[in-house]
């Protein structure tokens, strides 16, 4: 069984593209390490309309948590060396906290005139 589930956050903003038309969004985030203070950084690639939300929606900094499963990519670069990179597919993106605010954004409940 490939699943995995992740908690952390965006270390940048999303980055959207749709090649032959099929939006795919490409994110990284930070797991923390239990019991250290060090932390991982984990690509993650949601598909669809899920990838047009998270590109809408996510920022740098917010929390969410990942669930999907782990992809091994392999090829080879422009000057013949061989690469590999993981990355997790994304079936679910969960935002665990509200977009930050500006402090030009009104409260919740003030009026804006």
């Amino acid at each position: 069984m490939n699943h995995i589930t992740l908690i952390g956050r965006l270390t940048a903003d999303p980055e959207l593209t749709a090649p032959k038309g099929n939006p795919i969004c490409r994110f990284r985030i930070a797991v923390d390490r239990t019991g250290t203070d060090g932390a991982d950084y984990i690509s993650i690639v949601s598909f669809g309309t899920r990838g047009e939300n998270d590109a809408r929606w996510l920022t740098k900094g917010r929390l969410v948590a990942i669930a999907g499963r782990l992809h091994h990519n392999t090829w080879t670069d422009t000057d013949g060396n061989k690469r590999e990179r993981y990355e997790v597919y994304a079936n679910t993106v969960s935002y665990l906290d509200g977009p930050r605010r500006t402090s030009d954004e009104p409260k919740p409940g003030e009026e804006v005139f």
